[in-house]
């Protein structure tokens, strides 16, 4: 049986366990799956999982430090089973096979992370894997250069209710379609091996020529990667531009296409330009290499309290446009031009050309 864990950090859920793999899939790939809180539950096939995993070497692989605090906190944990090849492949190969395995398991947890996200400011992160295979005796350690703020660049625990881990989960398998080479075009992963450390070149991987929600989401998490709050600004703007299929009068665009199309009133609305100006203000400074005009008439609480008014836009955007795949367009003219007529139209709904 192998085991995966991913640590999730800055999330509280209790005590609560919550499946995540649906049953049809646990049987048809024969693994289980479940995201467990502190002193949380996991049964699988009538086995105490987590009495199981602490009954194992786990303490002495990892060291005091390292286990004490994983299970200080929740965990995403996969149990897969084993086949007969894993007990006559070399160590060499093993880091192999179960370091795509991992990578691609690791990306649950991101997008979970995003679904989070969907849902409320927060930074939950899972940068920290293990594996364990308790019959061929194989282990590894994992770090993922993914490393999450919040919006205004802090870190900070946040709590979610059952409902909102319904959404989240749901959210996950949804953002997932995503990251499918399909819509995101991820190339082939590279590795690097040094002194007995495999090093994954997922960055490399990335492509920029995916669908526009795949792109979205991928601006959506360089933004949330950094806690430099113009970059951060920076790469929000991106999203949009992204979404929108923005080609010209950026600035404008930006703050009316957002207004028109989640604004609620007409001072609502306002309010939206303004501040996606200003945003598209301090993105043009910092990606200039310039000081920040901003911050010549206002400190950097009101820069943080933007970057949250921004981040806050971004999700209410993304929540109305993601549910809409005809919005998701490819690299052809045609379609990009399709959804680009599409924000369009709802902006000059509110601001017509002659007026705007």
């Amino acid at each position: 049986m192998n085991f995966f864990i991913n640590r999730l950090d800055y999330l509280d859920i209790g005590n609560n366990s919550y499946p995540f793999i649906p049953e049809n899939i646990a049987k048809e790939m024969n693994l289980d799956g479940m995201i467990v809180g502190l002193n949380g539950y996991f049964f699988s096939h009538g086995t105490d999982v987590m009495a199981l995993l602490k009954n194992t070497n786990l303490r002495d692989q990892l060291g005091i430090n390292r286990y004490n605090a994983l299970f200080q906190h929740p965990m995403m944990l996969f149990l897969l089973a084993t086949t007969e090849d894993e007990f006559r492949l070399s160590k060499e190969e093993l880091d192999h096979r179960y370091g795509i395995m991992e990578i691609h398991l690791n990306n649950f947890a991101q997008a979970l992370s995003i679904g989070f996200w969907f849902i409320k400011d927060s930074c939950v992160c899972a940068t920290q894997g293990y594996w364990m295979n308790l019959l061929n005796d194989y282990n590894a350690q994992g770090t993922r250069d993914m490393f999450i703020t919040r919006s205004d660049g802090s870190c900070a625990v946040t709590s979610f209710t059952d409902p909102e881990m319904d959404e989240a989960i749901n959210r996950m398998y949804e953002i997932y379609r995503y990251l499918l080479p399909d819509e995101s075009k991820m190339g082939r992963f590279e590795s690097v091996n040094h002194a007995g450390s495999t090093v994954w070149m997922i960055d490399q991987a990335i492509s920029s020529e995916g669908n526009s929600f795949a792109r979205a989401l991928k601006y959506l998490q360089e933004a949330r990667r950094t806690g430099v709050l113009s970059s951060k600004i920076d790469k929000y703007c991106s999203v949009l531009e992204c979404l929108y299929a923005i080609n010209k009068e950026h600035k404008k665009n930006i703050a009316d296409i957002t207004a028109a199309f989640i604004g609620t009133d007409a001072e609502d609305r306002d309010d939206i330009r303004n501040h996606m100006r200003e945003a598209y203000g301090v993105r043009s400074d910092g990606s200039h290499g310039d000081n920040l005009k901003y911050l010549k008439q206002n400190d950097t609480e009101q820069l943080k309290a933007l970057s949250t008014i921004v981040d806050n836009y971004v999700r209410a955007v993304f929540r109305k446009v993601i549910c809409q795949d005809r919005l998701n367009y490819d690299s052809t003219p045609a379609s990009k031009a399709n959804t680009r007529a599409y924000f369009l139209a709802l902006m000059h709904a509110i601001y017509p050309p002659e007026v705007s």
